[in-house]
């Protein structure tokens, strides 16, 4: 078996970055063809737990910011396209929400990832052995920082790895973090790990990318094909525009039904300044207001009805979801 021993910030990466999607896709890919399996310690759980929101609330914010920058920018050097860039901003912006609404979406399927991993607790041994790498400076203690937390990560993978079956298991450790684990070719693990990497089958990667690419060359290619084909969000424009279309055809359906009853007599036509209201009854300028509307609406559209049931069930249906999504309550359907 493939093992995959994860350092926390490959976890808090593949959570955060969009561009990062397929590698969770084909991580999953992996695990549910049992070509892999995933290997936690404890305290790499514990450290995703702790700073997961905190990235994503910075990813949102960075969005934001660098949106608001590229704004600046257009509104002071766009010139004669100024207008038509700053409706594309706007159109973005108002899809803003819903991008950070996604990263959401990615935290929880890493979390489902986490679920299903191998979790070894951080042993005494482990402790012991990231203490004595601090006292000797070795790596990951060979930059000014406190590295502790690195180093109980980096001896646990060696103690998981150790206890594998050497003929038939492998221990892929991977981490994004190449100034604590890498040499000056980040590719490669510091040499002060050389005890560790230099097993059979202990394998070092400094992006999660290789480490797929190691198990199945192909499989990334694939994935990243369905995601170059994947639908994107609606723009602001677009939604906007579906459903001023919707609203016109509900309108219009009610108003030929409005017109069938006044031929039928249910509905009276009375003069303009008649004290007199209901839905029985139907001022002479509204009606005439209403005969230049749905005049307007069947130049505008091809398809105007009739409507079988289902058909006027979706236009409805779509007109109540479109508004669900901008903020409206559900079955909001007044022209």
């Amino acid at each position: 078996m493939n093992y995959f021993f994860l350092d926390t910030c490959v976890l808090l990466d593949i959570s955060t970055k969009r561009s990062d999607l397929p590698l969770v896709s084909a991580l999953e890919e992996l695990l549910g063809s049992n070509s892999v399996k995933l290997a936690l310690t404890d305290l790499v759980i514990e450290e995703y737990e702790r700073n997961k929101e905190c990235v994503a609330k910075k990813t949102a914010q960075r969005l934001s910011q660098e949106f608001k920058q590229v704004k600046a920018v257009v509104n002071e050097f766009a010139g004669e396209k100024k207008a038509e860039t700053i409706d594309v901003l706007n159109d973005i912006n108002a899809r803003l929400p819903l991008l950070t609404d996604a990263n959401y979406a990615t935290i929880h399927r890493v979390e489902r990832l986490i679920e299903s991993a191998v979790i070894t607790p951080v042993s005494d041994r482990s402790k012991i052995a990231a203490i004595q790498r601090g006292l000797e400076k070795r790596a990951p203690f060979h930059i000014s920082k406190n590295s502790v937390a690195d180093a109980v990560i980096i001896e646990q993978f060696f103690e998981f790895m150790s206890s594998l079956d050497r003929s038939h298991d492998t221990c892929i450790f991977v981490t994004h973090n190449h100034n604590d684990f890498s040499s000056k070719d980040h590719r490669k693990p510091h040499s002060d790990f050389d005890e560790i990497f230099s097993i059979l089958n202990s394998f070092y990667f400094n992006n999660l990318a290789s480490a797929i690419d190691h198990i199945n060359p192909f499989l990334l290619a694939e994935v990243e094909f369905e995601h170059d084909f994947a639908e994107e969000t609606r723009g602001l424009r677009e939604i906007l525009d579906s459903m001023d279309e919707l609203v016109d055809k509900v309108w219009y359906n009610r108003h030929q039904i409005r017109m069938r009853r006044i031929v039928h007599g249910e509905i009276k036509v009375i003069p303009e300044g008649t004290d007199r209201y209901g839905s029985d009854v139907i001022h002479e300028h509204i009606l005439e207001g209403a005969l230049k509307s749905a005049e307007r609406i069947e130049e505008k559209y091809d398809d105007t009805g009739p409507w079988s049931d289902f058909e006027w069930g979706m236009i409805n249906g779509k007109l109540s979801a479109l508004r669900w999504v901008l903020g409206d309550e559900w079955g909001m359907l007044d022209t």
